[in-house]
């Protein structure tokens, strides 16, 4: 399996990572005061408890810092809760993340080759966007800290420290200041390779139908478990 859906499922949702070079610091307007961070995270939180599926355009780029190379996805993204999830990726290449909280399966048809394992043991609590899923709560698993590019008059942004892991690497949101709602989230791992994904035409609470985080292997493509997935229990 290439690369691709290893980063979406880290995120995958994956979700936005960005490395700040320092810049000379200036005071905010007032307008555009950053809240504190643990503000920042708490109404986050409600938006997020109130949003019971979440629709939106996704733009995720990669940053391969050993490489010097970046690639870019574009696509679609559904969330239901609890544990439902579907990225359709479309450019550059067509690529398949579905998730119907039992078994998460990562479809790339260049390939040929479906990979499928236990939604519980890919998706983890401290994977950046869990929440939207019903898995995992902010505060719980993270610890909010001030962001170096502060807040201005449209996002807030915030910071954000995995309490029990230092495998996450750091982790950022990009908060809509009058929704609360993530408009970008970004990842930098601890090889400093920095993922981003940007979120747009969100619509919350429509109906999303089972059908939609449904996965039906087409024919002729080879289906791989990772080593030590434990195989799902019959639906």
């Amino acid at each position: 399996m290439s690369r691709r859906p290893v980063v979406a499922a880290a995120i995958v949702i994956a979700c936005v990572w960005s490395s700040l070079a320092g810049a000379e610091t200036k005071v905010a307007p007032a307008s555009h005061a950053c809240p504190e961070p643990a503000t920042i995270v708490k109404k986050l939180q409600e938006r997020y408890d109130e949003t019971k599926t979440f629709r939106a355009k996704v733009r995720q780029e990669m940053k391969v810092v050993s490489l010097g190379v970046s690639d870019v996805s574009e696509g679609s993204v559904v969330f239901r809760k609890p544990g439902r999830m579907r990225w359709d990726f479309t450019t550059p290449r067509v690529q398949q993340i579905v998730s119907d909280g039992t078994t998460l399966w990562i479809y790339q048809p260049d390939d040929r080759q479906v990979l499928k394992a236990p939604f519980r043991a890919a998706f983890v609590s401290t994977t950046p966007v869990s929440f939207l899923l019903g898995v995992g709560r902010i505060s719980d698993e993270f610890r909010p800290e001030p962001d170096p590019r502060g807040c201005n008059a449209t996002r807030l942004y915030v910071s954000l420290k995995a309490k029990n892991t230092d495998d996450v690497g750091a982790l950022a949101f990009g908060v809509d200041r009058t929704t609360f709602d993530i408009v970008e989230a970004a990842v930098t791992d601890p090889l400093g390779n920095v993922t981003t994904i940007t979120f747009s035409d969100i619509t919350r609470n429509g109906d999303e139908p089972d059908a939609t985080f449904d996965f039906q292997i087409p024919s002729g493509i080879d289906v791989i478990t990772p080593p030590g997935a434990m195989a799902p229990p019959p639906s």
